[in-house]
């Protein structure tokens, strides 16, 4: 994984889903996102739950803040959270959604080309280097053990 940045996190006490749900939240305008995992439609909804929660949460934040450069920049991340697509087919060609859930035997025939991915489960080296190695250069894996 050369020129990427790798980040290793553990799940600790929060599920999976919660943590995923934060984290693209905060480094998600990147770009396009791929989540690497075993049971893709069961996280994607699992996901768009908390991401929900977090969509509802702002919005709260926003309407309580007496602070206008707090409220504009709460109004950015609220829009840019109702804009953004989740999937779990796995892409044919091109990634269509922001946030793409799939296998990685799904990765390793249609390699993504994004800006961030979340590895969520063990497999094989082999197809971790054909994973990444589509990535653009400062690209950010974050693998979740």
């Amino acid at each position: 994984m050369h020129g990427l940045y790798t980040e290793r996190l553990s799940p600790e006490d929060k599920p999976l889903s919660w943590k995923l749900a934060r984290h693209i939240c905060s480094h998600g305008a990147r770009g396009r996102i791929v989540v690497v995992t075993d049971m893709p439609t069961t996280l994607l909804s699992a996901t768009r739950k908390q991401w929900f929660k977090l969509q509802r949460q702002a919005q709260n934040e926003q309407s309580s803040t007496l602070n206008p450069t707090r409220e504009n920049m709460l109004s950015d991340r609220i829009l840019w959270m109702q804009t953004v697509s989740f999937t779990s087919k796995p892409p044919d060609d091109l990634l269509k959604a922001d946030i793409t859930f799939a296998t990685a035997d799904d990765f390793v025939r249609v390699p993504p080309v994004c800006s961030c991915v979340y590895i969520t489960y063990d497999f094989d080296r082999e197809k971790l280097h054909m994973l990444t190695a589509w990535l653009p250069r400062n690209a950010l894996v974050v693998m979740y053990e």
